[in-house]
Parts: C-alpha cells; structure tokens; sequence
C-alpha cells in the first residue's frame, strides 16, 4: 500500500507567498512522522518474523525426544564428505557422533560432529561414490579436476578408478587410525558418481552415467581380490531409449538393486544370478519411473519375507512409505502414507540432499546432509575454514501387517521426534558448502 500523503502544507504559498520558517519545520515534521511510522512498521515485520521462527522453535521442543536402548544408543552416525580446496584439489573427510550424545541430549545448542579421518591431494578425484563394506567406509570413482560441478564436456578429464577406504573398527584400524587408504584393487572402468552398495558380502559399483566403455557395473569379491564386469544395464546401452543422463533413485533389498530415472522405468538386477541379464519389471509403477529421489531405506517384515517397508523421499519432498512386494517377476510398490517433513529454522538453510539410516527396531533417521544456503546468510566463497549444518529428524513407527490389504491408509503410524541440529567445521584451506558422499549408522 502506497503511503498515506500528508496534508498539503504549501497551501499558503499557492498564492505566491514566501514559505515561512514555520512552514518549513512542520513539512520537516510531517516527514519525520513518516520516516518514524515506516521505521515502526519494519521493526514489527522484523519482530513478527523472528517470533515465528521461536514459535516454530518452540513448538519443535514439543516433540519427544527419542528413546534408544543401549545397543543402538552406542550406535555412531557417520558422514562422509568431500571438500574443494585451491588448485583443483579434493579432500575427503569422515565424521562421526554417536546416536545417544545426538538423538537423546538434553541440549538444544547444535551437535557437533567429531572428524575421525582425512585425506587431501592432488591425486583425489571429485564427483565419487560412497558406501559401506563391512566396517569401512569407501570412496570410489570420480574423475580430476576436482570441482562440485564439472562438464563432462572439458577435454581434460582425467577419469579414475581408485577406491578408498577408511576402517571404523578401532581393532582392524591400520597403525595410522585416522587414515583413508587407497586399496589394492581398482575397478575396471571409471565411474561418475557410482551407487556403492554391499549386498552378501560383496562390493557393487554401478554408474551414475555412462561416461567410458563397459562395465558400468562391477562387483568386488574380497576372496578373489579383484573387480569383475556384470551385465551392462540397458538404461547405458548405446542406442537404447532409456540412455538419458538423468539422476536415478534406487530401491535395495535382499539380493535385488531396482533402479530407474526420470526417463526410465524400473530395472531390476538380482546378484544371486550374476550371469542373467537386468530385467524390465513391467509389474512395478505401471511401468514408469519410481516417484521418489535416490536412495530408499528398505526395511524387512518379520511376518512376511515377500513384502519390505519402504522409507523415501517424495519428488514433492515429502517422506513417502511404501510397500515393495517381491513375488517373482510379479514385484510392486503401493504407496501406504506421506508424511510432511518437519522444518527447521530458515537461516539454516533448505534442503538440498539427504540420506535416510536405519536406527534399529521400528526407528529411523531422515538426515538432511546438505543445507542450500539462503543468499543473504552465504559465507564468502573464500579458503578457510567453514561452519556446515545439518539435520537429523528420528522418527518411529508402527505397521499392522494385517491391515495393508484391506485398510492402506491407517496401516502404518509415524511420528517425528525432536529434530537435532548438527554441526562441523570444514578443514582450512577448504571452500565453503562441502558435498555429502555418504551417511551411515554404523
């Protein structure tokens, strides 16, 4: 609304007159009277918009705090990163907290993760994989030089097939505990942002693009020692309809890596049976691509083998829960709820990527690992050493396995904890906004 004009006060010289001393004061008056009523206004805007964001505080301290029995109480949340430093270089850090001191602590200030090992050089790439073997961290793929967002396009690419690990278990650690060692065995081809996943005690990478000949998918058998080609998916077959570089989301379990994007349906391998080919599941989204981003948690039943409750997060952001039905050849997803995902604060920042673990029993966590900085709140793109957020959101739940046939909506209840806001510091010489590589309870 346009300000009230005030009264006119050069009336009295309309007819020639001199404006007076007088004149002029109450002009100068009026004037500061708007200047004040506008100051005012900005102050209660200002007011208002702060008491909302207490509220929204407040009424997040509402919320319990989760429970943890001992054993997932001693459980640790890792994350895995990748900071860019001058010169192109990369370095790759892990940090941890355990799961009491973060999900159960009586204080409201951020947590702050504890860096537990580091790695930096001209001889680490970007745009990597991560995952978990075992009790290792891994950091595999990517291509030089290191920077958050590369063309594919660059002629001087320099593309990698080196893979890092870094031991979490204090009694198998290498003398130097915190150090993140290249292994033995490299992959055969290059990958570009690979989905890293363990499944029977073996190491799966596939590609998040095409990006060199075949394989795109390997598997690491610690036996042999070495990396071996598997099945080329047909959404990186040349000349295929779905070969679209395009981001994917991914539903593991069992023995079975389901994978499609956004001009894809979905794809299923089953690594019991390396030799056969991936397979089209026309049972599965009416043929369609899975309507929710990257990496699901999936979650067996212990009433029946052939279904899983599937966590995601929506394309709309919100967290989607699923049932994922495995009848062979005949496998589908019903969608049983979604849930809104509980906000934060806004000078934290927005979502940006996330990570969904599984705590133990009927809880879990939605991590959000990256926080897209508001404008107004970014740091200066300068080297240093940088103060990074994060989200964690535990929830639990409940699913009467009876109903999901017969009462789809009121099978399941879900309830958001107390959300934790965590915290850490970047290494020196490290640019602002780190990118996640991974997240895990381990």
């Amino acid at each position: 609304m346009a300000p009230r004009k005030p009264h006119n006060l050069s009336s009295a010289t309309s007819n020639g007159e001199e404006e007076t001393p007088h004149h002029r004061l109450r002009r100068r008056s009026v004037h500061h009277g708007q200047k004040s009523h506008e100051h005012d206004l900005k102050k209660k805007k200002e007011k208002k918009k702060k008491s909302r964001v207490t509220e929204k505080v407040k009424k997040k301290k509402k919320k319990k705090k989760l429970k943890l029995n001992e054993v997932e109480g001693n459980k640790s949340l890792y994350l895995s990163t990748i900071e860019y430093q001058e010169g192109e270089r990369a370095a790759y850090s892990v940090r941890c907290v355990k799961l009491s001191d973060l999900l159960c602590s009586s204080d409201d200030d951020p947590v702050q993760l504890r860096q537990v090992a580091y790695a930096a050089g001209d001889h680490l790439p970007a745009s990597i994989g991560g995952g978990v073997f075992g009790s290792q961290i891994i950091f595999a793929g990517g291509v030089k030089p290191s920077f958050p967002i590369i063309s594919l396009l660059r002629s001087d690419l320099v593309w990698h097939r080196d893979v890092y690990a870094f031991e979490t278990d204090p009694n198998k650690q290498q003398p130097q505990p915190h150090d993140i060692t290249r292994m033995d065995a490299t992959l055969l081809q290059a990958k570009f942002y690979p989905l890293i996943v363990e499944l029977g005690g073996k190491l799966y990478a596939l590609s998040g693009l095409r990006v060199s000949d075949p394989p795109s998918f390997e598997v690491f058998d610690p036996n042999v020692g070495k990396w071996a080609a598997l099945p080329e998916p047909p959404f990186f077959q040349i000349g295929s309809r779905y070969w679209e570089d395009a981001e994917f989301s991914y539903a593991i379990t069992g023995t079975k890596i389901f994978a499609s994007h956004e001009k894809c349906p979905v794809f299923c391998f089953d690594v019991a049976h390396p030799d056969r080919e991936w397979r089209l599941v026309s049972t599965m989204c009416h043929r369609r691509p899975f309507p929710f981003r990257h990496k699901t948690l999936v979650l067996d039943l212990p009433e029946d083998d052939k279904k899983k409750l599937l966590f995601a997060c929506t394309n709309d952001w919100r967290l989607g829960v699923y049932i994922l039905s495995l009848d062979e050849n005949q496998e589908s997803i019903t969608q049983i709820g979604d849930w809104k995902i509980p906000s934060w604060p806004y000078e934290f920042g927005y979502l940006s990527a996330f990570s969904i673990v599984h705590i133990g029993g009927q809880k879990a966590c939605f991590v959000v690992t990256r926080l897209g900085v508001p404008s107004e709140y970014k740091a200066e793109d300068e080297p240093g050493t940088h103060k990074t957020f994060g989200i964690a959101i535990p929830f639990q739940f409940d699913l009467d396995i009876t109903k999901v046939d017969k009462d789809k909506k009121n099978c399941l209840t879900l309830q958001f904890m107390y959300l934790r806001i965590f915290e850490y510091h970047t290494n020196p010489s490290s640019f602002p906004e780190p990118g996640p590589v991974g997240c895990f309870v381990l």
